[in-house]
């Protein structure tokens, strides 16, 4: 088991130069997303985009740590947040439960499925 110190120094060394910068705006645009939604009552409908924040960063985590499972998260939560764009009609409705950054995930979706293979 490795402690703190170890494991954000291998998730900053080990991927791609660009992957831990990627990693690091992820956390400012969750940061952005909790100071937008302070007035907000905590479990309403403007934090759902916390949570996908959260939940990308999770994986994108995982991802510069090389875990395949974090890449593979990533991507589903991509493909997932492409579906609802596609299936909801109504534009109020998708703003509230799309991810604002749908578009930029895909691009690094792409970043993470170029560099597949060296994920273990």
């Amino acid at each position: 088991m490795r402690n703190f110190r170890v494991f954000i120094s291998d998730v900053a060394r080990k991927p791609p130069f660009i992957m831990p910068f990627i990693g690091v705006a992820h956390i400012l645009w969750l940061l952005w997303a909790i100071w937008g939604n302070r007035y907000f009552p905590i479990m309403s409908m403007p934090w759902l985009q916390v949570i996908w924040l959260i939940a990308y960063i999770i994986c994108w985590v995982a991802a510069c740590d090389l875990r395949k499972w974090g890449a593979l998260g990533y991507i589903l939560l991509t493909l997932l947040n492409v579906s609802l764009y596609l299936l909801i009609k109504d534009v109020y409705h998708r703003d509230m439960y799309v991810s604002n950054l749908f578009l930029i995930d895909g691009m690094f979706s792409f970043f993470l499925l170029y560099f597949f293979k060296i994920f273990h």
